[in-house]
């Protein structure tokens, strides 16, 4: 038998943050994939705020700065850019949404993430009648790019193997697939997980998002993402990315009347000049009901384990969730609490009635 550390099955996001990390601590990997997995609706923003509630996100303060120097890092491994530092502008749409940010930005420490305040009317593509605060540092990451550059690194060192991962041919006790015989197998498939016979149980809700590519003739590009409700991404010559929308029962990858509609109206809130949609996209996203990561080891399996549910925020906080989880897997002395074993424990518990 053909013997590697660990075999990663899916080569998304979270399976190619953690083939990188397991690779760079020595390890063996072998990626499972069946195609490119980029996510045809991926912006790939990385925002340390809240948008509604101008609140940090969930420990900002240490994802932020991991997820810039990390794929800085793997920028210069790939020998590629696709990492973008942008300012965020989340546009006021009345003065009370201002007052409330500025209270907030003088008196709760936001002033961490919040740069400064635009006055309004600054921007005459933009209804910023109240203007904006701008959030820095932020940006976004170019997801296919990173994703399709891995994908030949791993793939001239044939460390991937371009297939459909084949349950029937998994004895998950031994970790073995096929001929290969590994330490452990860890499934990072998405929302695909919930076709997974070993992980079905984990309370993934896929949501579908829909998004549009628009070009503004008067507006070459803005120099920062836009917010308010929906997002504007400059991504040059005009064009824009306009996203996103959150449907939880229908995940296919066809855009709907519904979806566009949303999209339509969102976009006439937030310009004041004309535009013209150039096509749209949908594509389905691995989200859990509660907005917490699913990662781990099997309760009853512990050769297989799980890198999940990084959700919306995958950018922002995959990078280290990665670091850490890699870590957890190559150490003999496992440390719970890098992981969210105890919570998946719980879930298994309460699905087979164990308590």
């Amino acid at each position: 038998m053909k013997k590697v550390d660990f075999i990663v099955v899916g080569q998304g996001l979270a399976g190619s943050l953690l083939a990188h990390d397991l690779l760079e601590l020595g390890k063996s990997v072998l990626i499972i994939d069946q195609h490119l997995p980029a996510s045809k609706v991926a912006a790939g923003l990385f925002n340390p705020v809240g948008m509604k509630r101008c609140i940090p996100s969930n420990n900002a303060s240490v994802y932020l700065p991991h997820c810039i120097q990390r794929f800085q890092q793997l920028e210069k491994k790939l020998s590629l850019s696709f990492l973008n530092i942008t300012p965020i502008f989340r546009l006021f749409s009345n003065p009370d949404v201002r007052s409330m940010w500025q209270v907030k930005y003088s008196n709760e420490g936001m002033d961490e993430f919040i740069s400064d305040f635009s006055p309004s009317n600054l921007y005459p593509s933009l209804q910023d009648g109240f203007g904006g605060a701008n959030i820095s540092p932020a940006g976004f990451l170019e997801v296919n790019k990173f994703l399709e550059s891995s994908r030949e690194y791993f793939s001239t060192r044939e460390l991937l193997i371009e297939e459909v991962f084949d349950f029937e041919a998994l004895d998950p006790e031994q970790a073995t697939y096929k001929d290969i015989q590994a330490e452990a197998v860890v499934f990072c498939e998405g929302y695909r997980a919930i076709h997974n016979p070993y992980f079905d149980w984990l309370p993934l809700t896929p949501t579908k998002g829909e998004v549009m590519t628009i070009k503004i003739p008067s507006e070459k590009k803005l120099d920062k993402i836009v917010s308010q409700g929906i997002y504007l991404l400059p991504l040059g010559d005009y064009r824009y990315l306009v996203g996103a929308t959150y449907n939880h029962t229908d995940f296919d990858d066809l855009i709907t009347d519904e979806g566009q509609s949303f999209l339509l109206d969102k976009l006439n809130d937030v310009l004041e000049v004309d535009f013209e949609v150039i096509y749209s996209r949908a594509g389905v996203r691995p989200t859990v009901k509660d907005r917490k990561t699913l990662i781990g080891l099997h309760p009853m399996l512990p050769k297989l384990a799980v890198f999940n549910g990084l959700g919306t925020r995958g950018v922002l906080q995959g990078p280290y969730l990665s670091t850490q989880f890699s870590a957890f897997l190559t150490t003999k002395s496992k440390k719970i609490e890098l992981t969210d074993n105890e919570r998946i424990k719980r879930i298994f518990d309460k699905i087979n009635g164990t308590f």
